[in-house]
Order: C-alpha cells, then structure tokens, then sequence
C-alpha cells in the first residue's frame, strides 16, 4: 500500500536487489526482471535451494557443428585443463523457437542471412548440454563469466590467438561450436528454457548439493558424457567442415544441390543458395553438412550498424559493480 492508501501498481514480482548479485549491466537487470523465463528460473533454483551456486557453475552446449566435426572431446579436454569440470549432463534439441528464446535480447542483430541459415544448422542433430564447475575461478568472477570472456567472440574476425574456440579451431561465425551462459543471470534463465525439454533431474543434484572438486563425482559425470557422446556421433556423421572440400563432393553428385555447387560455385551467388534452402530439404548424411559448410562460409552474420539489445558484458565489470563477492 502506498502513503496515500491506494495499491502500487507493478508489472513484476521481481525486486530489483534480486538481480544484483545476477549481472552487472543495469540495463540488462532491468530487463530481466519482466522476462517470463528469469522469473521462472529464479523460482526453480529457490526450490532446489541451489541460488548459492550460480556463481561456481556454468554450461557448455556442444552444438551439432561441434558433432560434425568431432570438436567435443577436444573442447571437454580443453575445458578441463582452464579448470571447467563436467558434473552432468544432458542433450537438448533447438527448435526455431528455442533458438529464438534463448537469443531473445541478441537476434536483433542477426542478419537475414543468418535467420535463414541458422534453424538448418542448430535442427540438424541433438546437442550436448554439460554443466560444469569452476575449480580456477577468482572469489570475484563468476564461472559463467570467466568461460565467456575465455571464449572469445563468435565472429572469428574479432577473435583472439588464446581464445577457447581459436583453439579448438573454430571454422567461422556460426561454426563455432559451443554456446554458454554469459553470466548468473544467463545461467538461470537459459537452464529454464531447456528445462521445458530436459527437466531437471539431470542436474538437479549438482546444482543443489555442489560438492566442488569431488573425484567420484567428475567420474561419473564424464562416463555420462561419453556415453551421451557416442549416441550423438552415431547420430550426426564425422565431417571435415571444409568449403572448398564440400563444393567439391557435391560438384560430384547429382540432383539440385549438385546443380548448385557447379553453376553457382562462388560467394557472390550466396542468393542462390538461400533460395534453395527455402525451396528444397537439404540432403541427408554428409551432403546436408557439405552444404551447411558452403552456406555458413559465405554468409555475412550480423546486419552491419546494428548492435544487440543486451550485448555481453565485460569481466572486468564483476571487480567494480556492487554485487556481492
């Protein structure tokens, strides 16, 4: 009730000093305070009482180009040796509609071209979801965090010799393997969003009960995702990614696809290639990754001069903000 005795009104249930600890972008606290997944994520995470452990974990979703091209092994290895741990995992399949809602605050930015590209790329197989802890992480900096600044930038032209996917030897924009949570906002609102199609019980004691650095536990954890990896690649055949090579094989086939790669053999005719994704299915087996290789190569992934509605933050801004440490 207000002083005056009349009821204030608002638009969510979502105090502000929630969001603090969460993320250091005042804009993006703000905005997550009306979205429907926060909300929902915030109360899953109450209930398994695990709010105390967003700042010790963090998700990797090895995406089907990382199947393909058989980077799993190598990015887990990677992962291990900067100290992100796997505790649990899972897989996840992306719809048009996952895709959408988990990019919510940055599809803004994605170019036309990536739109018609992207559902192609992420629907071709399951993806592997592992939660992971942070054994290296300083007391100030999230583990969410300090995977997103390791990372590095999708775009490879923005990217850095000692960047976790330069290392794994990422290919371009969209093959670039791994997603992850930004920060403990993203956490919460992005493992809400699978939840709808994994539940929770595959992580559900990780996350509430965190015995950080428990042998038996990172053991059993990664005997579940080598099993869940060797479904995957029995699912989604080895490929080697390579533009030139795709061309190539499906210069030596026959059909519509095989039309292309001989009469439109060019990055310049990128127009033919985007029409024939919206009029025909794209091959199976190999084939439908030599034309991903060939469309993902010569597509531009953002619309120049448009920045997205909540871009990442920095790392360095978890030293200064006023959350708690």
């Amino acid at each position: 009730m207000s002083a005056t005795g009349t009821e204030t009104e608002s638009y969510t249930v979502i105090d502000p000093w929630t969001m603090e600890p969460l993320a250091t972008d005042p804009r993006k606290r703000e905005v997550y305070r009306y979205d429907p997944y926060m909300r929902e994520g915030l109360m899953s995470f109450s209930r398994m009482e695990a709010l105390g452990s967003v700042r010790d974990h963090t998700f990797v979703v090895l995406k089907p180009d990382a199947i393909a091209g058989r980077r799993c092994g190598l990015i887990l290895d990677t992962l291990a040796e900067e100290g992100w741990h796997p505790v649990a995992a899972t897989t996840v399949l992306f719809s048009p509609l996952l895709t959408r809602e988990l990019w919510r605050y940055q599809f803004n930015a994605a170019s036309k071209q990536r739109i018609a590209v992207v559902d192609h790329l992420l629907g071709s197989g399951r993806s592997l979801l592992v939660l992971l802890e942070d054994a290296n992480r300083p007391a100030w900096l999230p583990a969410s965090v300090r995977l997103t600044r390791a990372k590095g930038a999708a775009d490879p032209t923005s990217a850095g010799r000692a960047d976790l996917r330069t290392r794994i030897g990422r290919v371009n924009g969209l093959f670039n393997f791994m997603h992850t949570a930004d920060d403990p906002a993203d956490l919460i609102r992005e493992t809400q969003l699978f939840s709808y199609q994994t539940g929770w019980a595959w992580c559900a004691p990780q996350l509430a009960a965190p015995a950080l650095g428990d042998p038996a536990r990172r053991a059993t954890a990664r005997a579940a995702v080598t099993a869940h990896l060797a479904g995957l690649e029995s699912e989604i055949p080895a490929h080697d990614l390579d533009v030139t090579r795709s061309l190539a094989r499906l210069a030596g086939g026959r059909g519509p696809w095989a039309d292309l790669a001989v009469e439109a053999a060019d990055r310049a005719r990128i127009g033919d290639w985007l029409e024939a994704l919206r009029r025909a299915p794209l091959p199976d087996g190999t084939a439908r990754w030599d034309v991903l290789s060939v469309v993902t190569a010569w597509i531009e992934c953002n619309e120049p001069g448009v920045t997205p509605f909540l871009p990442t933050g920095r790392a360095d801004d978890w030293r200064t903000e006023g959350t708690y440490r």
